[in-house]
């Protein structure tokens, strides 16, 4: 996983993965907590955060506001940030409820692409056969006590928290309970954003804790999960990597959700191995080659605009996007 910018890019502070050999066996199989020390990086002080926001494409940093019940991810609702420089932006998360995803900063910094390369290659050294075709990484700037909605992602990922304290509630993944069918088929497919409906009851089932600075944490593959954070900023680096067996799995899914949209078949098998997943897939391929899986992408509608000087972060726009002129 080296790139052509990792001989040129020196960090700082070289990144050091630990973890204990019984949690190397069983990474993607269930949640853990391990160590690192990305927290003595100056990668991620208010100084690096601030130039990152300044100048990183606004179309990668995605600005979202939330309430504070879990189980109403309908107020989740993304905020635009236009004209709001990068301290204003890191003001308005210190001081509001606001999360800042900055998405594939990979592609733009070229020290998180070493890092993020770093810390794959420690995690291929300590996990037996644990070898991705890639990885990429998304930097999360958020409020105190702001949260993230109960959730399923489609890759797999690894959270390595950073500044703050997150309290984390994992539930086990691939089971209809928690998740259903249906909903992951969406999420594979690219047209369902990844919330999905929340009981407290789902509480007793979940793997619960703390995640403090120079910790990091991984679950398996689409278990859900959510996070409310401490009472201080918190930044964490979330890192997607992408395996064979993780692709085949989007692959096997997203093509049951097109038997079942198109041609009314409820009852297909979920397993991703043998005769039958081969088959879904190749029919499914050569559907979407044809123009026959022509599913409607999921879409952010913004509501809100970033004001670091008004209560929680934000002010409403009106129908057409603009400021209201109630609160311009």
């Amino acid at each position: 996983m080296n790139t052509p910018v990792a001989a040129a890019v020196r960090l700082r502070v070289p990144p050091f993965v630990q973890m204990y050999e019984a949690d190397a066996a069983e990474f993607g199989r269930r949640p853990l907590v391990a160590s690192h020390n990305l927290h003595r990086s100056d990668l991620f002080t208010d100084a690096a955060l601030i130039e990152l926001l300044d100048t990183v494409p606004r179309q990668n940093v995605h600005a979202l506001t939330m309430g504070s019940d879990p189980t109403r991810p309908d107020q989740n609702r993304v905020a635009i940030h236009e004209g709001v420089g990068g301290a204003e932006l890191l003001r308005a998360v210190k001081n509001g409820r606001l999360w800042l995803n900055i998405t594939r900063i990979d592609r733009f910094d070229a020290r998180y692409r070493v890092l993020i390369d770093e810390l794959y290659a420690q995690l291929g050294a300590k996990v037996p056969g644990f070898v991705p075709d890639s990885s990429q990484g998304t930097l999360l700037i958020s409020s105190p006590h702001a949260l993230v909605y109960y959730h399923v992602d489609g890759p797999a990922t690894v959270l390595w928290h950073v500044r703050g304290r997150k309290r984390v509630w994992v539930y086990p993944a691939l089971d209809a309970r928690f998740a259903p069918r249906e909903a992951l088929e969406d999420i594979f497919a690219g047209t369902r954003h990844e919330y999905l409906p929340f009981d407290v009851s789902f509480d007793a089932d979940a793997a619960v804790y703390e995640l403090m600075p120079g910790q990091w944490t991984a679950w398996a593959q689409n278990a859900p999960h959510r996070v409310t954070n401490g009472d201080s900023l918190n930044v964490s680096l979330s890192t997607e990597h992408f395996t064979a067996q993780g692709r085949w799995r989007a692959r096997v899914w997203a093509a049951n959700r097109f038997f079942r949209t198109r041609l009314r078949m409820t009852r297909l098998s979920t397993r991703e191995s043998g005769a039958g997943a081969v088959l879904k897939a190749l029919v499914h391929r050569l559907a979407r080659q044809f123009g026959l899986d022509r599913a409607p992408a999921k879409q952010h509608t913004a509501t809100l605009r970033v004001d670091p000087d008004a209560v929680g972060g934000v002010v409403p726009l009106d129908a057409s996007g603009r400021l209201s002129e109630s609160l311009a």
